[in-house]
């Protein structure tokens, strides 16, 4: 596989996972209503965008998260965050 040909069904797929996640909301109970699992609310400490990765804060405890299904993250911002990942504003 050519290189651009890779680069072109990486885009595809990131966008597949944007469409299905960035609708990605909590319900009455708290829980991911897309997958029934719990979405925790994180702050955004800071982002490296090149990398696709952020330093948020859960729950007064920090981590990193891939945040590449979100744009213009900013710090301050809130998302949830579900298996290590950023999945939509909150």
């Amino acid at each position: 596989m050519k290189k651009h040909e890779a680069h072109n069904q990486e885009e595809t797929l990131l966008q597949r996972m944007q469409d299905t996640y960035s609708n990605c909301t909590t319900g009455v109970d708290g829980h991911c209503i897309t997958c029934s699992d719990e979405a925790l609310p994180a702050r955004i400490l800071s982002v490296d965008e090149a990398c696709g990765i952020a330093l948020v804060e859960i729950a007064d405890e920090q981590t990193e998260v891939d945040v590449t299904l979100l744009d213009h993250l900013e710090p301050g911002d809130m998302i949830l965050v579900h298996g290590g990942t950023g999945i939509s504003r909150y």
